[in-house]
């Protein structure tokens, strides 16, 4: 048996003036969750469709399940199951239509193929009344689960998911987590893309940073916030963050970077500032801040996440990088 179900070595790919992947190079072992995390345009969608074989490298070997892509392009498809970003689904069919149409695509046929797909169903817990309905009468979450069904169908051993829970509220991406999660259990070889870093956190035990077409990082989540030798955040929620404030507080002894974070569910920016000793800093952090005349809301201690990780290797946040897109 192989050990690396995936190995890309010294991949570059470019779109006449662009550098969309540059030089990269990483080995996914079989069974591991493995995350590509960036902002969106830092290169991971172009690299797993360079995994996928739709499109080609301008150099470097890519091999999926021990063959080269180049090589034995249908022995990696037989291997891979691959859900892209964009929902791949004909929306004047229902789910079971869907899955039997990718089926037969597939060649499989007759009992196998109808026995499958009610097993995918029952996986991805799709309702017998959701499934007669067409797929344009879906939410977002439920044509995930079916486009990861049809993913399924031939049973791959490898894994591909191309940001599967962008754009899905809380609930529906905690739904995702949970199949995702259940694959892995089952040993399949997963190759997960995110901006999310929560997502990566949670669900991924090896990661690689992108940045640029470059891979910045690699490492599982704790390894990579031991790398940049910072072990504490603090956050804090003040009812302004006035340009100010934020030059008050990088200047503060200790401070090794501070951003704003806006968070999504709670509907607040916060401050956040990374150190190596929070509690020491702590009181030079509030001085500084009600010298600026503004007030705290809260404030809380906590590790360093992968965000920070990607803020302290860049430079920049992912927020940042996102708005200029």
């Amino acid at each position: 048996m192989i050990s690396n179900d995936i190995e890309v070595d010294s991949v570059t790919k470019r779109f006449e003036d662009t550098v969309a992947v540059d030089n990269v190079s990483m080995k996914v072992a079989r069974g591991e969750l493995f995350g590509l995390l960036g902002p969106n345009g830092a290169g991971k969608s172009t690299l797993t469709k360079m995994l996928s074989g739709m499109i080609n490298p301008t150099s470097g070997t890519i091999k999926v399940g021990g063959y080269n892509i180049r090589d034995d392009p249908m022995k990696v498809k037989e291997s891979l199951g691959v859900v892209p970003q964009d929902i791949v689904l004909y929306d004047y069919m229902n789910a079971r239509e869907n899955l039997a149409f990718f089926g037969k695509l597939y060649g499989l046929s007759g009992s196998k193929l109808r026995n499958r797909i009610e097993e995918l169903l029952k996986f991805t817990q799709l309702d017998e009344k959701a499934v007669k309905r067409h797929i344009s009468t879906y939410s977002g979450g439920m044509k995930r689960r079916v486009n990861i069904a049809a993913a399924l169908l031939h049973e791959p051993q490898v894994m591909l998911l191309d940001e599967p829970t962008a754009g899905l509220d809380p609930k529906n991406k905690l739904a995702l987590w949970e199949i995702i999660q259940t694959l892995h259990k089952e040993g399949k070889t997963i190759v997960l893309t995110t901006h999310m870093m929560d997502e990566a956190e949670e669900l991924c035990n090896q990661v690689a940073i992108m940045d640029r077409g470059k891979i910045i990082a690699l490492g599982s989540p704790r390894q990579l916030v031991k790398k940049v030798k910072m072990e504490n955040t603090i956050t804090v929620v003040p009812d302004k963050i006035p340009p100010k404030l934020m030059d008050a507080v990088q200047k503060i002894s200790g401070v090794k970077s501070a951003y704003r974070a806006y968070d999504e569910n709670e509907k607040i920016e916060a401050l956040k500032i990374i150190t190596e000793r929070a509690e020491d800093i702590l009181p030079d952090v509030v001085s500084a801040i009600a010298a600026e005349g503004t007030k705290i809301l809260s404030v809380q201690l906590s590790r360093v996440t992968l965000e920070d990780v990607f803020i302290l290797l860049t430079g920049r946040s992912l927020r940042e990088e996102e708005k200029q897109l």
